[in-house]
């Protein structure tokens, strides 16, 4: 098959004060037409820079230094080898290379037969201009001839309001569609709306619709679901393949997450510092990597059967000054003295039908002894579970964290306060001498307010904090302080927690001089200063740090670096109990071993206690001891780790498991795909707050249903509740309907039929009486009458789910849901 986009021998290169960054170093690359390939590496291996090269999006100081990106399209080269001077496009051929096309034929390439996907949606969208704008400068720029000189005058044009015509009102109707396609709710009525107004999961749809606004050939995806929950991930991964399979595109999808890449990816490209080390099929890769550092970056992955991870030792080498040979030869366990000379070969492997080639001079390398020291490590016995006599070490009642959303004191003082933001609202939970307790959930869940309320970095709104038998509610600031030294918190991005005008030995001491430690024997006569320095450097050698790097600075040190720092800050007051919020979360595979393997020898060694905060459930599973699973303030279902993945309760925890990314392509993926986002923590749901979003939504006893539909209903009710029915969109749908080839449906109006089709596809399943009351409702929202049609609905098919509150039961393993027995129900 002729491939789409061939990448032959690319070298980016930027020139900086300390010499030249080789960031891709001799890249070969195919995509062949409908195929997903993943490329996959640390940080800093040259993946984005790749996508950036192709594109032809790389600023200064960088530059293409060498190498050619092909684009195979006979039409466009035809095109191009008639408007353009220059030998970049071969119409006999037809490739055009990207490295040496103008600007203005690149402009027609990107957007038009190659998009981008970004990982941070918030960042690059505008934040000025409406999501409807964003999207339809695509298509007015590659569909609808709107592409201007670059001027100061046609710059300030833009900035005025469109006065409309017919090419503006087909924009509209093209931006509305793709909106649409990409799961968009009432386009037509938030086309107008900012970046700011949409949750993280939907500023992301909105990226893929300014991407495939067009139509492209070619998708190249930098990690899309980076910075999202796993939940909505998943949704993005589904969303992602079914446009694929339905524009027949092509996608280039970059990411660290080898689990993303074994569910999506056709061919795997493994990078490492600037070089593809080994391509193959999936499937190939997976099961048999033949590079050691695909092999040992496996490894690295936190899987059900590892007691203990292998971390990567080492970090990705100094683009700057990269070693002779192979760039992986420092820190491979099988390097050879061949392999720090010359240029190292690509070899084949596998069967001789599949092209799977590594770089390396191994034709293979012995496993068997890779891990065994490392794994040798004992593990810690089981701390007590919910139920034992045992004394908690922490014991959380009620606890409530609330955010008023007063401007000032003088909204307080007039009463013009809106509804707290209820960020924590009544949580219950213990935590015993020994034992790490997971605390998951979705962004916005509460998990990080949960933990800084907890160790009173936030005053708690209500509720009672009991530490070693002390209530913290009754401490006063000297007294907090003091507790303090038992109590710490490791914070998620250790770049922004960290001083950067300090050094790390600074940084470390910082503790020991706020408590006056360590505290002198009688018979040593070394001054504070001395204590402190020795107390540091122990702790710099206690969390793998070396005593050189006492002086360096957080920018002068790689994230896992900066994180240990954050460790060793953390452990200086010698606590008890440390606070994890998130603390692999920003880190490669490959450290973020490092770092677990880490906290679990300090756990051993010093009796630690943590309360682990993460989204990561396969990170959890690997290091926690219970779970305790929160759902917008709230915590909906406690268990120890290996129980709750074997046997989850709560709808809400079996869709968290089943969106975990599987690092095997051979696995059946049996996932829940939640819809929709967590709700406001303003004005949550009645009832069970998971409801809006729940798979297994209670009917009403007389009700014969199925989930589906009943979902379906439940949705629609939700729509109506909120007023977020377009109701201009549904009557013009109704007229283009009217004045079409009606067909004869037994007298069904237009509004009806649209409003059918907007939000039911299992309406089959819906008995006589049931559609009745669902056809009035839709009279009375074609009227504006939402109030009225919500009561309708509500009479109908109110739910068990949001007239009383769940609990959770007084077991080992409780879930805050109807589906079980609720001994204290509130409404």
């Amino acid at each position: 098959m002729t491939d789409l986009l061939s990448i032959a021998g690319l070298r980016t290169e930027f020139a900086t004060e300390r010499g030249t960054v080789k960031a891709v170093d001799g890249l070969d690359l195919t995509i062949e037409p409908g195929e997903t390939v993943g490329l996959v590496g640390e940080s800093g291996s040259g993946k984005s820079v790749t996508a950036l090269s192709a594109m032809g999006l790389v600023d200064d100081p960088g530059r293409v230094a060498d190498g050619t990106v092909e684009f195979h399209d006979r039409d466009l080269a035809r095109s191009f080898a008639d408007d353009y001077s220059g030998e970049f496009a071969d119409p006999e051929a037809g490739t055009v290379d990207l490295t040496r096309a103008p600007e203005d034929a690149m402009r027609t390439v990107r957007g038009g037969e190659m998009s981008m996907i970004f990982q941070d949606p918030m960042t690059s969208l505008n934040p000025a201009v409406p999501v409807g704008e964003q999207v339809a400068e695509s298509l007015r720029l590659h569909q609808y001839g709107g592409r201007k000189k670059d001027s100061w005058f046609n710059a300030v044009r833009e900035t005025l309001p469109k006065t409309g015509s017919d090419i503006d009102d087909a924009i509209l109707e093209d931006t509305i569609e793709m909106l649409a396609e990409v799961g968009i709710p009432e386009p037509a009525a938030r086309v107008d709306e900012y970046p700011h107004e949409f949750s993280g999961g939907m500023r992301q749809r909105v990226l893929i619709a300014i991407a495939l606004a067009c139509r492209p050939q070619l998708l190249i995806a930098d990690e899309p679901t980076t910075a999202l929950d796993v939940t909505i991930q998943a949704q993005i991964l589904d969303l992602i393949n079914d446009l694929q399979d339905e524009y027949g595109m092509s996608v280039l999808f970059i990411t660290h997450d080898l689990g993303v890449i074994a569910e999506t990816a056709d061919r795997v490209a493994v990078m490492y510092a600037g070089e593809i080390v080994e391509e193959g099929p999936v499937e190939e890769i997976f099961a048999n990597p033949s590079h050691p550092y695909t092999y040992t970056l496996l490894e690295s992955i936190p899987r059900e059967d590892t007691d203990r991870l292998t971390p990567i030792e080492g970090n990705v080498p100094d683009l700057v000054d990269l070693p002779d040979g192979c760039h992986f030869a420092p820190r491979c366990p099988w390097a050879k003295p061949e392999c720090r000379e010359g240029e190292i070969p690509y070899l084949q492997h596998g069967p001789e039908a599949v092209d799977h080639r590594s770089k390396c001079v191994l034709e293979n390398f012995d496993t068997s002894e890779y891990g065994d020291e490392a794994g040798a490590v004992a593990t810690s016995e089981s701390a007590p579970t919910q139920g034992t006599t045992e004394e908690p070490l922490l014991d959380v009642d009620g606890l409530q964290k609330h955010f008023s959303q007063a401007d000032d004191l003088l909204d307080s003082w007039l009463a013009r306060e809106q509804k707290p933001v209820r960020a924590v609202d009544g949580v219950d939970f213990e935590v015993y001498e020994g034992e790490t307790l997971g605390l998951v959930g979705e962004s916005g869940c509460g998990k990080s307010t949960t933990g800084r309320t907890l160790l009173r970095l936030l005053e708690p709104t209500d509720g009672r904090v009991v530490f070693a038998g002390e209530e913290l509610g009754g401490l006063d600031k000297d007294g907090l302080r003091e507790k303090r030294r038992d109590m710490q918190m490791i914070f998620q991005d250790p770049m922004s927690s960290l001083d950067p005008r300090m050094s790390v030995g600074a940084t470390i001491a910082e503790p020991l001089k706020i408590h006056d430690l360590p505290e002198a024997d009688p018979d040593d006569d070394r001054s504070g200063r001395e204590r402190r320095r020795d107390r540091v450097e122990e702790l710099i050698e206690a969390v793998g740090l070396e005593i050189g790097q006492y002086d360096r600075y957080p920018h002068e040190l790689s994230g896992g670096q900066r994180q240990r720092v954050g460790i060793a800050r953390a452990l200086a007051v010698d606590p008890e109990f440390i606070v994890c919020d998130e603390p692999v979360s920003a880190l490669d595979v490959s450290v973020q071993a490092q770092i677990l393997n880490l906290l679990e020898d300090l756990q051993e060694e010093f009796g630690l206690t943590f309360l682990f905060i993460a989204h990561d459930l396969s990170v959890v599973r690997h290091i926690c001891d219970r779970i305790a699973v929160m759902y917008l303030g709230e915590i909906v279902e406690v268990a120890g780790t290996e129980e709750l993945f074997a046997d989850p309760k709560h709808p809400y925890t079996q869709a968290l498991l089943s969106a975990i990314p599987e690092p095997d392509p051979s696995s059946a993926s049996d996932r829940v795909t939640l819809e929709g986002d967590v709700p406001s923590p303003i004005d949550p749901p009645s009832g069970c707050r998971f409801r809006t979003r729940c798979p297994s939504v209670i009917p009403p006893d007389d009700i014969d249903v199925s989930q589906e539909a009943y979902r379906e209903v439940m949705d629609y009710r939700e729509r109506v509740e909120n007023h977020a029915i377009s109701v201009e969109s549904i009557r013009a749908e109704a007229d283009t309907r009217a004045a079409e080839a009606v067909a004869t449906d037994g007298g069904l109006s237009d509004a009806k039929r649209t409003l059918w089709t907007h939000f039911f596809e299992h309406d089959d399943a819906l008995d006589t009486e049931s559609r009745a009351v669902i056809e009035t409702s839709f009279e009375h929202v074609a009227d504006d009458e939402f109030d009225e049609a919500a009561r309708v609905l509500r009479e109908r098919f109110e739910s068990v789910c949001e007239r009383q509150h769940p609990t959770l039961q007084n077991e080992a393993h409780p879930a805050a849901c109807h589906l079980y027995e609720q001994p204290d129900r509130q409404t």
